[in-house]
């Protein structure tokens, strides 16, 4: 394999890193499974050695080649300025969409990119499917609302790429439906394509429809039409692994926080993005309740408590949209932070970006994957728990296949596996119960719930990642559910939500 890196950008080499280590895990797996077939158990410590040694000098090749470009980058710098990482530039608008971002948004999309098997999913999309024609599909679906039949909407969207410095124009649509709906469709190069539903043009308000409408052109800005994910599963459901639906969805999640932000550069009152969720949330536009923002923040606190229940329902992490009450605190975070500062200069600027971003990712998370692959001092206990766990999930029908294998080494990082494969031969059932036990107890204490959950969301992986769910390997989920003191149901729940998605 060859240990030098040819990328000259950061870019590039985190793509070519990537697809090295790919090809590395891939060289192990089959080295292993060879030695299983074979029934030569030496060779599986000879495959993890190798993938060790392999991956070390990969590292040490992947920073020669980072201290490289640095190098180059800072020789071709004027008067010493330092490289901004651009993810978004400014190829649609003149704002500074890399601060705007949530890091949620740009942290999934980052791993997407670098990620091979989403982006063979998205070849087979682009070779599969014909260019869609947004215009030509609104022009005979829907009405065009030209300035001529509503003015109002037009002064809206100009005032919408003033602030957000657009370097296009905007087309609207509407099409009939009372329920309250609003959608961007993929642009072209000098238009955006913004269709409405008839019910939200009639019954919200200008400052309502500036949030709507600079959503939706955040969405564009952001280019979340980049990775389309009913798309994405439905073409790539032989060749994703279960863990990147959640992935996916959390992502798309996480993108909608970003809009949100557009939203309130465009309506420029908190309080009027607030009446927006109420509506989209109630359905109720008349004065027959008495809008009051403070209450309605508040039940983002009794959702809280909800959602870290150990009741928790797994099919909130296939959602497209976070709840509301997530959405409207995430922006109210960043209503009064630095950031939004830097675009409107007479806020307070009452907390930082940092402590903003850490706070909303804090929120998202109680709809989102955790991530188990953090340095905290319980990360190698949980690591190996899922090992274990896993193992005996995929062993429980008689037979180990490669998929398991593979959904296994999904799951869990890549020096523990190595690690674990190297001993779990020599480790009788009794014994890895034992250890599962022991473990389990120390995780109990230390883990909050929903991260108990979210163990037994990824070890679920394992049970189907063969096409099939053996009864004997739910009996093992269900046991691994009891020791960490979580209700069987969940595992009936989740295994249920799983088999939904296409």
């Amino acid at each position: 394999m060859n240990m030098t890196y040819q990328a000259e950008t950061i870019e590039a080499l985190q793509v070519e890193h990537q697809e090295a280590l790919a090809r590395a895990q891939q060289e192990m797996m089959q080295r292993v499974s060879d030695a299983q077939v074979s029934g030569d158990t030496s060779q599986i410590q000879t495959a993890s050695i190798r993938f060790q040694e392999v991956t070390t000098d990969l590292a040490s090749a992947y920073n020669l080649r980072m201290e490289e470009i640095h190098a180059l980058n800072e020789a071709n710098l004027n008067n010493d300025e330092v490289a901004v990482n651009v993810v978004y530039g400014n190829k649609r608008s003149d704002i500074d969409l890399d601060m705007l971002v949530y890091d949620g948004d740009r942290d999934y999309v980052l791993e997407f990119d670098d990620d091979q098997h989403v982006q063979k999913v998205l070849n087979l999309i682009k070779a599969n499917n014909p260019v869609f024609k947004s215009r030509r599909h609104l022009l005979k679906s829907s009405l065009r609302l030209t300035p001529t039949l509503a003015p109002v909407l037009h002064e809206i969207g100009q005032h919408c790429i003033e602030i957000l410095k657009l370097k296009a124009t905007i087309e609207f649509f509407v099409y009939q439906s009372d329920q309250f709906n609003a959608s961007c469709y993929p642009p072209d190069d000098d238009k955006l394509y913004i269709i409405l539903s008839s019910g939200i043009l009639e019954r919200f308000e200008k400052e309502e429809l500036a949030f709507v409408i600079g959503h939706e052109i955040g969405h564009v800005l952001f280019e979340h039409f980049k990775y389309p994910v009913k798309y994405i599963l439905d073409e790539g459901r032989n060749d994703l692994a279960p863990i990147h639906a959640m992935k996916l969805y959390a992502w798309n999640r996480n993108a909608e926080i970003s809009a949100d932000r557009a939203g309130l550069l465009c309506c420029q009152e908190f309080e009027a993005a607030g009446r927006t969720f109420f509506k989209l949330s109630s359905g109720v536009t008349t004065d027959s309740l008495a809008f009051q923002l403070n209450e309605y923040i508040q039940q983002f606190v009794d959702l809280e408590k909800v959602l870290n229940d150990s009741d928790h329902d797994p099919s909130d992490w296939y959602t497209t949209h976070p709840f509301s009450p997530l959405r409207i605190k995430a922006l109210e975070l960043f209503n009064k932070s630095e950031t939004y500062k830097l675009f409107k200069p007479e806020v307070v600027g009452e907390i930082t970006e940092e402590e903003m971003e850490a706070e909303i990712k804090r929120i998202m998370s109680l709809m989102e994957p955790e991530d188990l692959e953090n340095a905290s001092e319980h990360s190698v206990k949980i690591q190996r728990f899922m090992f274990l766990g896993g193992y005996m999930i995929s062993k429980a029908d008689g037979t180990v296949d490669d998929s398991e294998i593979h959904a296994l080494s999904s799951i869990v990082i890549s020096e523990v596996f190595a690690e674990c494969m190297l001993t779990i031969k020599s480790l009788s059932d009794e014994e890895i119960i034992v250890e599962l036990q022991e473990l389990a107890k120390d995780l109990d204490v230390a883990l909050p719930v929903m991260q108990k959950l979210n163990v037994l969301r990824d070890l679920s992986i394992i049970s189907y990642a063969d096409g099939e769910i053996d009864d004997s390997e739910v009996g093992v989920l269900y046991n691994l559910a009891r020791i960490l003191y979580i209700n069987t149901e969940f595992i009936d729940r989740i295994l249920s939500d799983a088999q939904k998605v296409d």
